[in-house]
């Protein structure tokens, strides 16, 4: 990076609502919009006798030819957008609401700010509020605090009366971009005290036109009392940034400029496709500048990239800075033992700027999608170019991570001919080091073995979608995705990270019937195997505790933020006269599986006494989080029955039945929970509701079939709530029915196994269209006197 300062600077009066600033960024040509983030959402404050506003959308033009649509709904609030065409800047500009307006500021005026321009001329709100919009209005009224001539000397600028040293005119909004670039080359020119005046002209204010409403007063009321206390004076200085491509050429640039003690300061963008040097106008501070440099714009697919960053520059004069591409460094991990078979790869890189205040410039872990335009993630579909990253050092301010993600996979990265993937994690954190092609030994890869099975059905299966994972690091999360469209049955996916002991892993199928089954999340060791089986037998009710963090991805940006993978909340618990129950749907064989997706029909009963006291209604609903039911407890002890039936949109022919009968009252053994699950109240103690939980355990092919006409062992889990101690003294029976529940067989007493689950022989009749499905029914009791009747459906298929 090279850095040049040049003294001299444009000081502004500090704005008189505490934290408000304003940073401008001027393009060195056209630029899409950037603006920074509204600052203040204080609602507008109206005159009692106002009418309230009427929706509407309208066309307003500022004083530099600027134009924007502005939509204010029914209680007065504003949206803008921007409209092609207009100022010089190329519609770079900053924008805030200040008291329920939205002010819109082009880079070309802030120089001018409280000295020359009033900055009511760019509250877009009161324009349209006063009749100043397009559609009402083709000229902007103002005073111009000068002679007559040197008024009508200005662009754009008709004097309709003067007296004295100010003018009373009109500004044409067909021709005001002239007036914006004179205002942007005037200011570009100037040196020292000249910075922000307008040779002749001592001040352009807004004119409110006879009959509108009176303007708010201008936050940047030099004179007033209120600015004085705020803190005296805002310096701004030039910042400028230009780039050199890897290839020496001059580069293009996709990327931010931010400031680090506060975001709202100043973010700029360096916006897709690319843009060359540009420079700011912005408040003295340190800015972090992370930059894509590539050596044409991002959409000729020749282009050669490096990721610059510059997380800590100080700017206290007019500075240069150079990004320079060639110091960047290659991102290539390898395996030090690589498989036979070729490997696709697929990388990406997550890096991610915060500042003080604590907003973020750059990619999230669970934002890896926009390494597509910042032209960091690479795979088979973008030509897998190489990536190159500049190191950098701890930060002293705000926070700094960097976190690099390889996905390999053998033969092909998607379908049936997919073998083994490899998912590994570059965790670096606080700083880019200086070499970034890390060997990864096999005995730090951690193995995930998995059965794959379709669903029962009629119908030929297309397949699993695909067998994910989610990555869960200190500073975010991401769904590492490679896997789709495998092959049902084994296989075996391997995971790495440079911080196994503070990374959890969570495994995902996303079924053919379009659920996405999700597993637990846990650390997992260098050397370690384990082995799951998804998508085995009919859905019942998950025994797994809720995550309080879920992982909801963004669109077009980052997700969830999840900081406490761990932390889950207690599945059903009681505190005092309330009981809190998470029905996480649809488990498989895994107990504590749990499946996120919408319910075809959905239904939950809860008696107490045998008096219905809660009915959840009917019909299907597609729950973002799992929902707690509030469940009204007796103030002593009490017998309970809780139902509920649900069916999945994905396989609705399936639907499933748990009946749950308990007993529980307000003294029951407080709850001994992990120190990483909390009671839904986290501030009070809860008891374990005494739930029994059905599994099925059956020994189906892998389309979930079995053979018609042959015995059949009915195995089964029976267990507690997680992190609930086993039942004790269980029994149980189960029951097969061949015509949908129409008719059931007597019911045959299950041999509990030292393994813990439970099995009942039975022979299947042979294979006919009218009996092809199979339905099971299991009825357990622990010995504390709990039971559960679990009810599944067509629960698999016979094979014919």
């Amino acid at each position: 990076m090279t850095i040049h300062h040049r003294l001299g600077s444009a000081r502004l009066p500090r704005l008189a609502t505490a934290g408000l600033a304003l940073a401008l960024a001027l393009a060195a040509g056209a630029a899409p919009a950037a603006a920074a983030p509204p600052l203040d959402p204080t609602p507008h404050v109206t005159d009692p006798a106002t009418r309230a506003p009427e929706a509407s959308t309208s066309t307003v033009t500022l004083l530099t030819g600027d134009r924007f649509q502005v939509d204010v709904d029914e209680r007065g609030g504003q949206q803008v957008s921007r409209l092609p065409g207009g100022g010089p800047a190329g519609g770079t500009f900053s924008q805030f609401t200040l008291g329920g307006d939205t002010y819109v500021v082009p880079s070309e005026v802030v120089p001018y700010l409280g000295r020359t321009i009033d900055l009511r001329l760019f509250n877009v709100g009161y324009l349209v509020r006063a009749k100043l919009d397009d559609e009402r209005s083709a000229t902007l009224p103002v005073t111009v605090r000068a002679g007559r001539a040197q008024a009508e000397a200005l662009p754009a600028t008709s004097v309709t009366a003067a007296a004295g040293s100010a003018a009373t005119a009109t500004v044409s909004k067909k021709e005001a971009p002239a007036l914006g670039r004179l205002l942007a080359e005037t200011w570009r020119g100037a040196k020292g005290d000249a910075v922000g005046t307008l040779p002749g002209i001592e001040r352009i204010e807004l004119a409110a036109p006879k009959g509108a409403p009176e303007p708010p007063p201008s936050p940047l009321a030099a004179d007033a009392p209120a600015v004085k206390a705020a803190g005296g004076e805002l310096s701004y200085y030039m910042l400028t940034v230009d780039s050199i491509a890897r290839d020496g050429t001059p580069g293009t640039m996709i990327g931010a400029v931010q400031n680090v003690s506060d975001g709202a300061l100043a973010t700029f963008a360096f916006t897709y496709p690319g843009e060359g040097k540009k420079s700011f106008m912005v408040p003295e501070g340190t800015y972090s500048i992370m930059a894509s440099v590539l050596t044409v714009p991002a959409t000729d697919l020749t282009s050669e990239t490096a990721l610059v960053i510059e997380p800590e520059v100080r700017v206290g004069a007019d500075t240069s800075v150079v990004l320079d591409a060639r110091k960047a460094v290659r991102y290539r991990p390898t395996l030090a033992s690589p498989p036979q078979a070729p490997l696709i790869r697929s990388e990406s890189l997550s890096f991610v700027r915060t500042s003080a205040a604590g907003d973020e410039t750059g990619i999230s872990p669970s934002g890896l999608l926009a390494g597509f335009t910042w032209k960091t993630y690479s795979d088979p579909v973008t030509g897998n170019p190489d990536l190159y990253v500049t190191p950098t050092r701890p930060v002293r301010k705000g926070d700094f991570k960097f976190t690099g993600f390889t996905l390999l996979a053998e033969n092909a990265d998607s379908g049936p001919e997919m073998g083994a993937t490899y998912k590994l994690v570059f965790a670096y954190g606080d700083a880019v080091p200086g070499r970034l092609t890390p060997v990864v030994r096999k005995s730090e890869l951690a193995a995930v073995r998995s059965t794959l099975y379709n669903t029962a059905s009629d119908a030929a299966s297309p397949g699993p979608v695909s067998r994910a994972s989610f990555v869960f690091l200190p500073w975010g999360w991401s769904d590492v995705s490679h896997g789709y469209l495998p092959a049902a049955g084994e296989r075996v996916d391997y995971v790495y990270s440079t911080r196994p002991g503070e990374t959890y892993w969570q495994h995902v199928m996303h079924a053919d019937t379009n659920e996405v089954i999700l597993g637990q999340r846990r650390k997992l060791r260098p050397g370690q195997e384990i082995r799951e089986v998804w998508n085995l037998g009919p859905r019942t009710p998950s025994a797994a505790a809720t995550y309080v963090q879920e992982t909801l991805l963004g669109l077009g940006g980052p997700g969830s933020r999840v900081d406490k993978p761990w932390l889950q909340v207690c599945l059903a618990c009681r505190q005092g006269s309330l009981g809190a129950v998470y029905l996480n749907g649809f488990a498989d064989s895994a107990p504590l599986h749990s499946t996120s997706e919408a319910y075809a029909a959905s239904r939950t009963t809860f008696y107490q006494d045998g008096k219905l006291a809660f009915d959840l209604g009917t019909g299907g609903y597609a729950p973002q989080l799992p929902m707690p039911l509030s469940l009204p407890l007796a103030p002593r002890p009490a017998d309970y029955r809780l139902v509920w039936d649900f069916a999945g949109q994905g396989n609705s022919q399936s639907p499933s039945r748990t009946e749950w009968t308990f007993r529980s009252g307000p003294r029951d053994a407080a709850a001994a929970l992990p120190r990483t699950v909390q009671c839904a109240d986290s501030t009070r103690r809860c008891s374990f509701l005494p739930l029994l939980f059905v599994h099925w355990n059956l020994s189906l092919d892998l389309d979930s079939r079995a053979q018609a006409g042959q015995p059949f062992d009915v195995a089964f889990r029976v267990s507690r709530q997680e992190h609930q101690a086993r039942p004790t003294g269980v029994r149980a029976t189960a029951e097969v029915s061949y015509d949908d529940g129409r008719t059931w067989s007597a019911p045959k007493a299950a041999t509990a196994r030292r393994d813990g689950t439970f099995t009942a022989p039975i022979t299947h009749p042979e294979y006919s269209e009218p009996v092809r499905w199979v339905s099971l029914r299991v009825k357990a009791r622990a010995g504390d006197g709990s039971t559960v009747t679990q009810t599944n459906i067509r629960a698999y298929r016979l094979a014919g």
